[in-house]
């Protein structure tokens, strides 16, 4: 006997996705006006984060939202008087003003930031996508999983495809070209640097610290500045966690810690975040366990080095000049795509440990340093432009954008 209940769902599932595919097809012939918005991840922070405040800093001859179905980040903004979208509160207007779009600007994948309602991705199928991203990677994304993973289950399928539709992708450098070229399918290429990068090389204005809340007593001890600080950011991997996401390394690595006088400060990523942890951390000495979601890019110039598996962060870090610490991870030692150093240039820019010398490699980061010119020549490698123009360099190609989406684009045939 069938069961209703699943018939129903299928139907559901049908009918979204037939009205998916109306909402593209509406998409891609309204009129665009003169409109750009921002998406990104639940808390107020990432790439899109800087550009979204950089487009308000001066007039422009459009709108400019930022779109998120999160309620307290929506609350969050509103109070502080900055326009936005919330795309779960009237789902009509939502609609319509993602089918009129002229810009829209992604930092993650679509499919987070619209929290899978995925009709609403559609919306956009005519407006003018450009993805930014979240940082130089070494583990292969999107597109680059197909022949590792599969496409038949759709959790995985469908951000892929979202992620695909993307018109203009950012690219740092002229040696990662390739690679965003095969991981979004994108043939059109953006020269600019990270957005986010701009607060390592210069003080944050007050728009930009909303969403870098790490909490009172860690903000206080890295502003007064009187122990050293090493930032540790175990960075997402897919169901298997590195050494570095263990209770046995951060109480190895503090012990060391109080010997040597410095502070770590921890930011476990979303996936691995649990309340019992936090609250833990809060009453132990020497250690700050930073909320995951938290914007920590105005802080990284307090920081005095960083401690990573094999983050992204790591390589926006070298702007700084500061110490890089990295977990050895050999090919084949944990998945087979990633972490991948071959995606990078060649360089021995971070100080490499393992389980046997994690304690005399960071003594030498904080000590002799021999990389510093090697940091340098990296972060050279991988930030071909001027970082501190970052956003205005982009800020100019959306104002085009704007301006070809939203030009008349019909022609007359005179008839005899």
């Amino acid at each position: 006997m069938t069961d209703p209940t699943a018939l129903d769902n299928q139907l559901s599932q049908l009918e979204q996705e037939q009205f998916a595919r109306d909402l593209g097809a509406l998409s891609r012939r309204v009129r665009k006006r003169p409109l750009v918005l921002f998406f990104g991840r639940a808390t107020f922070s990432d790439n899109t984060k800087y550009l979204y405040l950089r487009a308000l800093a001066e007039p422009r001859d459009y709108e400019v939202y930022w779109c998120s179905a999160d309620d307290e980040l929506v609350n969050q903004l509103r109070a502080a008087g900055l326009p936005c979208l919330h795309l779960g509160e009237q789902v009509d207007v939502s609609i319509d003003l993602l089918l009129h779009a002229a810009v829209a600007v992604f930092c993650v994948n679509p499919n987070e930031s619209v929290r899978g309602m995925f009709p609403l991705v559609s919306c956009l199928d005519g407006a003018r996508k450009i993805q930014l991203w979240h940082g130089v990677s070494v583990k292969r994304l999107t597109l680059q999983l197909v022949s590792y993973l599969g496409v038949r289950e759709q959790a995985l399928r469908r951000p892929w495809e979202f992620s695909s539709r993307a018109d203009h992708v950012l690219s740092t450098a002229s040696c990662l070209d390739p690679f965003w070229r095969e991981v979004f399918g994108c043939r059109n290429l953006l020269r600019a640097g990270y957005p986010r990068n701009e607060v390592i090389l210069r003080p944050a204005d007050a728009h930009e610290m909303i969403g870098a809340d790490i909490g009172a007593e860690a903000a206080d001890a890295l502003v007064q500045g009187r122990r050293r600080a090493l930032l540790v950011v175990p960075t997402w991997q897919r169901n298997d966690p590195t050494w570095l996401s263990g209770t046995d390394f951060i109480a190895r690595l503090l012990r060391h810690a109080r010997r040597r006088g410095f502070d770590l400060y921890l930011k476990i990523h979303p996936t691995f975040a649990r309340t019992d942890a936090i609250e833990s951390a809060r009453r132990t000495e020497g250690l700050y366990l930073l909320h995951p979601g938290a914007d920590v890019y105005p802080w990284l110039p307090r920081f005095d080095g960083l401690l990573t598996d094999y983050s992204s962060m790591m390589f926006d870090f070298l702007l700084s000049g500061k110490p890089v610490l990295r977990l050895d991870m050999p090919p084949g030692c944990h998945q087979d795509f990633e972490p991948d150093f071959s995606l990078i240039p060649d360089g021995a820019f971070a100080h490499v440990f393992t389980r046997d010398d994690l304690e005399a490699r960071v003594d030498r980061a904080f000590g002799a340093d021999d990389l510093r010119d090697a940091r340098a020549a990296m972060a050279a490698r991988l930030f071909e432009t001027d970082p501190l123009q970052a956003a205005a360099q982009l800020m100019r190609r959306i104002d085009r954008m704007v301006a070809e989406a939203t030009a008349d684009d019909f022609r007359v045939e005179l008839l005899d």
